[in-house]
């Protein structure tokens, strides 16, 4: 049997539905749920936008009309209010239906007569499976109520992650309690995140100094996963001695990686830096590349990822796609002008990547806040995924998959309590972190691009086979 992965009987405000305040008009907690209202021409919703779904799952709603003879009560998947699978209960009309976003067929797909009555508690159960398809795969709709199938629907195009909505108008229900059913997922449902923003100084010594500040900061407040910026181990300086000392560099790589192994609980750690490899076709000895790189709690190297393109002076291009998996969150990250390419973050959230992570030395910040948090919450626009950017210049901030309100986490001088407010301040040396939840990411826009056709998704495929190691993540 399909496992429990969530329920709730509407009593408080959780922080996987998007529900009114417990003393606004029409939502009203008790004893039984949550009283439900809205007039004959509004619709009110709650959206489970954290119920994160999949192929497989069921979800399932217990409750009861107070008057079922006019309006109607609405329950099933929803993606971000712009695609759904839902079931209807039509009180004025006796019916039951179930309708999808899907304009290109006629709608609802389905439909039963229905017979409810006042204070009757009834639940309804959708059940939504892997249908037919190549790379794009659909979904086929089962819908009990009280344990009896009584719609069902089959191919349907609807995306295979969704997250829940229940609406009502000109009515008032009893929502009594939500159940979510089916496979437990692979990823976390939770990380601890975190940013060392630190400056861009032309100092080997002063920026190990700084990062093992970080790291020791970031220990005691839990992080899971640290972030520095592009170059943070020797500053962006192309034409420096910090970048072109190759041993120099190494020992300091040594240092750090000695002083992470000796740190009890460490986070793994993105630090940037120059590496030199020697290159087939190149006609240079070696080949010099800006990198980030990966390190386990132990001080191991995870991976290296250079930077995609545009490079600096004596730096060459990594031109692939860099992601890796940490404590099992599916992870892509592009360095500083890399933002300018949008395939860098959509093709691996395409492909399964749920955080997105842009270290960057990008100059100073600077004019007002709301300008900066216009930028940064506009971050996850095309991906529906988690971002993180730290630059040496200031600026940082982690931002959610959400549309609106998604600012996580920013750098104190670009805070609304920095002393030179409305304007952002000087940049300054900090930790930015907070612990997210993987599952609120679905990565809906690419997904959307992919199941555009299954010729455009095998371009993606293909796109994505050329630029990244040809896995999902």
């Amino acid at each position: 049997m399909p496992e429990l992965l969530g329920q709730t009987r509407f009593q408080n405000v959780g922080s996987l539905w998007e529900l009114p305040e417990a003393d606004s008009t029409g939502f009203e907690p008790s004893a039984d749920g949550a009283r439900f209202s809205a007039p004959p021409d509004q619709n009110s919703v709650l959206r489970g936008t954290g119920v994160h779904t999949r192929n497989g799952d069921s979800i399932a709603l217990r409750f009861h009309a107070i008057a079922p003879t006019s309006g109607r009560l609405e329950f099933g998947f929803d993606a971000d209010t712009h695609e759904h699978a839902r079931v209807e209960f039509d009180f004025a009309r006796s019916l039951i239906s179930l309708s999808t976003s899907d304009w290109s067929i006629p709608q609802p797909v389905a439909s039963a007569p229905l017979s409810l009555s006042a204070g009757e508690s009834v639940t309804v159960v959708i059940e939504k499976t892997e249908a037919g398809g190549d790379l794009i795969k659909n979904a086929d709709i089962r819908v009990h109520l009280d344990g009896s199938q009584i719609l069902d629907a089959t191919d349907l195009d609807l995306l295979p992650e969704m997250g829940v909505a229940i609406g009502v108008q000109g009515t008032t229900c009893v929502v009594e309690e939500f159940i979510h059913r089916g496979s437990p997922p692979t990823i976390p449902e939770y990380l601890h995140l975190g940013g060392w923003q630190m400056l861009n100084l032309e100092s080997i010594e002063d920026n190990l100094a700084s990062l093992c500040r970080g790291l020791t900061r970031a220990t005691a407040e839990g992080v899971e996963l640290l972030v520095s910026p592009e170059t943070s181990l020797t500053g962006l300086f192309p034409h420096s001695h910090v970048t072109t000392n190759q041993a120099a560099i190494d020992e300091a790589e040594g240092q750090l990686r000695k002083f992470i192994g000796g740190l009890k609980n460490a986070p793994y750690l993105v630090a940037g830096l120059p590496e030199w490899k020697s290159e087939p076709g190149h006609t240079r000895t070696s080949t010099r590349y800006n990198v980030c790189r990966v390190y386990d709690p132990d001080g191991g190297i995870v991976s290296t990822h250079p930077k995609v393109h545009s490079a600096e002076d004596e730096f060459w291009h990594g031109r692939h796609l860099n992601e890796f998996v940490v404590h099992g969150v599916p992870t892509t990250l592009h360095v500083c002008h890399d933002r300018r390419y949008p395939e860098l973050s959509t093709l691996p959230v395409m492909f399964g990547a749920r955080l997105v992570l842009h270290p960057s030395n990008a100059g100073d910040i600077s004019g007002s806040v709301d300008a900066f948090e216009a930028r940064a919450m506009a971050d996850s626009d095309t991906t529906h995924a988690f971002h993180i950017n730290v630059n040496g210049g200031g600026g940082s901030y982690i931002v959610g998959p959400q549309r609106e309100d998604n600012l996580i986490a920013v750098s104190p001088e670009c805070d609304r309590y920095n002393d030179d407010y409305p304007m952002v301040g000087p940049a300054q040396e900090s930790l930015l972190h907070a612990r997210i939840r993987v599952h609120d990411a679905f990565g809906y826009w690419p997904e959307r691009s992919l199941r555009a056709s299954e010729a455009t998704a095998e371009a993606y495929q293909a796109l994505y086979h050329q630029l990244g190691r040809g896995r999902h993540v």
